[in-house]
């Protein structure tokens, strides 16, 4: 089937189920789901954000304007994950235990304001890495749509170009917990920090963006110019500095979503359940 085809059927089946919570973090894949879901179910869909200290902040502000722009109804449920101390000590199997927290906060809300099911948009591409969440999502019964009729990153990017949704061709993000290497304590100050020089890379015109903070206060950037990054070299360490660093440094790599899954062991990462 072409990929319009799937999509085609994607809302068929969004549209099969009466009605439809859509886990809305403002990216590309869920912004393109709640375009779906609210073309496909009208009021009968809602966007279901879940914030907290590991939300970039532009993230949620992206995330309103986008809900607004789609038509369709948004609420937020603040979480607070790192007053969770699995989280915050940072263990490979992190994201599995985060979004299970995170998808009993939605389950609550579904059931107590009348929804019968909740979506994601994990797309069929996600299956290709390191994905504890995915397996926790795929537990708590919560729809990957995008995954069940193989819709990929470049066919969601795509679509959404074509139904001139904004912020198409924007790059991907990440919670900021991703940001630290496994077993390096997540604390809200140092979440603020990476969020802090994150956004001001932006603010330099950088487009991909990620600064990776490691013990020792050291800062690892990784943009989608290092050449430019490296003309720039005074003027970033100042600030970088000046927000809390005590070193910075430049990936001399492209830049790579997902680079921290590198030093994963999946086969130690799988979480553990009590027996």
């Amino acid at each position: 089937m072409s990929a319009t085809g799937r999509i085609a059927a994607l809302r068929d089946a969004i549209e099969a189920r009466g009605n439809l919570v859509v886990l809305f973090s403002g990216g590309l894949d869920s912004a393109l789901l709640a375009r779906l879901a609210h073309d496909a179910l009208g009021d009968k869909a809602v966007a279901l954000t879940i914030d907290s200290t590991v939300v970039p902040r532009s993230e949620c502000a992206t995330g309103r304007d986008l809900a607004a722009e789609i038509g369709i109804h948004q609420h937020v449920l603040n979480l607070e994950e790192l007053e969770q101390e699995h989280f915050k000590t940072n263990p490979p199997d992190r994201c599995y235990h985060c979004r299970k927290a995170r998808d009993a906060e939605a389950w609550q809300w579904t059931l107590e304001h009348g929804f019968s099911s909740i979506a994601d948009g994990l797309n069929h591409s996600d299956l290709g890495d390191y994905r504890p969440g995915l397996k926790a999502a795929t537990e708590d019964r919560i729809w990957h749509p995008f995954i069940e009729f193989e819709v990929s990153k470049d066919d969601i990017r795509t679509f959404t170009r074509d139904l001139a949704l904004s912020g198409w061709n924007r790059p991907s993000m990440a919670c900021l917990a991703s940001r630290f290497p496994h077993g390096y304590e997540v604390t809200p100050t140092r979440v603020n920090r990476v969020d802090r020089a994150e956004e001001y890379l932006r603010e330099l015109g950088f487009v991909k963006v990620r600064v990776r903070h490691f013990p020792h206060n050291l800062a690892l950037i990784e943009v989608d110019d290092a050449t430019r990054a490296s003309e720039m070299k005074q003027q970033i360490v100042t600030k970088l500095r000046e927000l809390g660093f005590s070193f910075v440094s430049l990936n001399l790599e492209e830049f790579a979503s997902g680079s921290m899954n590198r030093t994963v062991n999946t086969e130690a990462a799988e979480p553990r359940h009590e027996r």
